[in-house]
Formats: structure tokens, sequence, C-alpha cells
């Protein structure tokens, strides 16, 4: 085999072609400017969200991965969202796709963010997202919602989970994390201020059906409080744009430092068999109003 391949008469013409190919693609790489790739992905995401991007720094290897740091979205005048580093891994044959699949990998809020999300080359837009969340802290969460439930509640903890959607229509997928270390604080309920609560723990678990998202289990769990939560909601990604709401919950208060505050919410809400406080929290995303209610549903 070895004597056929050495009397192959172009043998040498190839293998030269392949050489200059493999140096050309690695010079390619190694000289892009990387400003470009940052103006087009800059644009890409400025006509196609709601946001102002801007990015430190973009670096493509030979392998064509592009690696981003210092990325911000921004609205207003605030961030919306920081990321240490982005690195995303599109196929070569990815060109070829009208919505192809793109690995990634994030570094945010101390923790990461890998998985895939697929492209709809048409709108621009994400269609799928499949992540995996690990170690990533919760602070500024509220701030991806509203600047006024930035105002009303700030959080603290550690979240880990897994996320799969089909986010064209109609919308399909599951949600599911854990929240270790949780911390609750500058929480109000009916005007009334709650005291601030550490060392709980939250698990979630929903799944995306059309045009809404079931919360199947939303528990908070700890030494003062336990809540659990089920209902409806809006999808995640059109929760800003308002929408209904009709949700479900149960609170249950314990020990000395709560019964003041048991009291004062006894009007609003109502008493269960098991001595817990009920209700519901219905109307829209804007406009939600709370009602006095048994629930049966928990």
């Amino acid at each position: 085999m070895k004597e056929k391949i050495k009397k192959y008469k172009h043998i040498k013409p190839v293998s030269y072609t392949l050489f200059f190919l493999v140096v050309f693609t690695l010079f390619l790489f190694m000289t892009f400017p990387g400003d470009i790739i940052k103006k087009r992905i800059i644009a890409e995401i400025e006509s196609n969200t709601p946001y102002k991007a801007d990015i430190q720094n973009v670096k493509v290897s030979p392998l064509l991965r592009i690696n981003m740091e210092g990325v911000k979205l921004s609205r207003a005048s605030s961030v919306f969202l920081e990321l240490e580093s982005l690195d995303l891994s599109p196929s070569p044959l990815s060109v070829f796709s009208d919505n192809p699949k793109v690995p990634f990998t994030a570094r945010l809020w101390g923790g990461e963010v890998s998985g895939s999300i697929r492209i709809n080359k048409t709108t621009g837009r994400v269609s799928e997202l499949d992540a995996t969340l690990e170690s990533v802290r919760i602070n500024s969460v509220p701030s991806l919602f509203s600047e006024e439930a930035e105002k009303s509640l700030s959080l603290g903890g550690v979240i880990d989970g897994r996320v799969n959607l089909v986010m064209t229509p109609p919308a399909s997928g599951d949600i599911q994390f854990e929240i270790t270390g949780l911390k609750l604080e500058n929480m109000k309920l009916k005007g009334i201020t709650l005291p601030n609560l550490t060392d709980l723990t939250s698990m979630f678990k929903g799944t995306v059906e059309g045009d809404m998202t079931r919360i199947d289990q939303f528990s908070i769990a700890g030494a003062d409080i336990d809540l659990d939560i089920t209902g409806t909601t809006p999808l995640p990604w059109e929760i800003q744009n308002g929408g209904v709401i009709d949700i479900g919950y149960s609170l249950q208060m314990k020990g000395g430092q709560m019964a003041k505050y048991k009291g004062l919410l006894s009007p609003y809400l109502a008493t269960q068999r098991d001595g817990s406080l009920g209700g519901k929290i219905l109307g829209t995303v804007a406009n939600p109003r709370f009602e006095k209610s048994s629930i049966t549903r928990f």
C-alpha cells in the first residue's frame, strides 16, 4: 500500500496543496481582525434585541471558536446583563443550515452556564436553548425583570439547574433549578415590609407550553417560613412585555419572630386547615391583584 502511494504521481502536489491550505487557514485566523467580528456581533445583538451591547475583546481560534470577554447588555443607563466571558463554538457546516446549533460556555456571576442555542437565520433570534447552570450567584436576578423588582426585592444565593426550551411558537420545554443559601431581603407584601430571611433552600420545576409557563413546583423553605407556589405565568422571555398571571400560594410562618407578621397578613390571606395562609395573585404582570382565597391545589 505504501509503495502505491509513493508511486502516485500527484502525491507531492497534493501534499503541498494541503500544507498550504493548513498554513493559510492558521494564518487567517491568527491575523483576522477581531474588531470586525466584534462590530458584527454588536450590530446583530442591537438589531434583534432591545438592548445596547458592548464587548471588550473578541478572539477567533483556528478551530472556529469565538471567545468574547467583557460582554455587557444595557438598557437605558443601567447594565442589564454582564458576562465575564462567552465562548461560541459553531460548526463550519453551520453556515449551510437555516437553523444552526451553536455550543456555548458563559462565565457570569461567579459561575458558569454551558449548553447550546439554535439561531433562526431568518429572524436572527434564538429559537432553542439547552443550558446547564452551575454555581451561579443570583444577586442580580431581579434587575433582569424590571426596575421595580430590583427595588422591591434583594436576592442572594447560588443556583444550579437545567433549562431546555423551544422558543419558537408553539413554545415548549422544561425548567428545573435549586437554590442553596437563599437570602430574601427588602420584601414587601400588601405594603408590609417582611423581615429579611436567610439560609433558605428553593426548588423550582416548571414546563413551557404554548404561550405560558406552568409552575408545577416552586418552594422556599427555612427555619421561619415555608412558601409553596403553583400556577401559570407568561413565558420567561415575554415577562417584560406583560401578560396574564394566575398563581396560588400557601405561606407558613413559624416561630415568634414571624408571629406578628402572620397577624398582619391574616386579614388579606385565607387561613387554611393546617394553619398556613393562602391566597392568589391574578391579573397581569403590570397590574397584579392579590385575592384572599383558600388554596386546595397544594
